[in-house]
């Protein structure tokens, strides 16, 4: 069983979603704060959605070891917040 422990590698960390970035530049953006904080990242496309032909669009999960979480929440929050509230449209609250 050594030889297959070895061929197959240990398992990694297991990885943990700290945001759902809408497209390929909001991730890279995501992934660049996590890299100069040294932690470690990676990305994959949100369920559902990899579809070769939206190529950088869509959704993005962006993935971090489980221990290294809150840290990586606390990095990427000020990014996403602000994201946020360019979103909302000064005319829905004069409604």
């Amino acid at each position: 069983m050594g030889w297959l422990r070895k061929l197959i590698g240990e398992p990694g960390p297991k990885m943990v979603r700290v945001a759902v970035a809408r497209h390929q530049p909001e991730m890279e953006l995501l992934m660049s704060l996590l890299h100069e904080a040294q932690i470690p990242a990676r990305t994959q496309r949100t369920a559902g959605f990899d579809v070769p032909d939206m190529l950088a669009a869509g959704p993005r999960d962006v993935l971090v070891p489980e221990h290294l979480e809150l840290d990586a929440r606390a990095v990427i929050q000020p990014v996403i917040d602000e994201a946020n509230a360019a979103d909302v449209d000064p005319a829905d609250d004069e409604r």
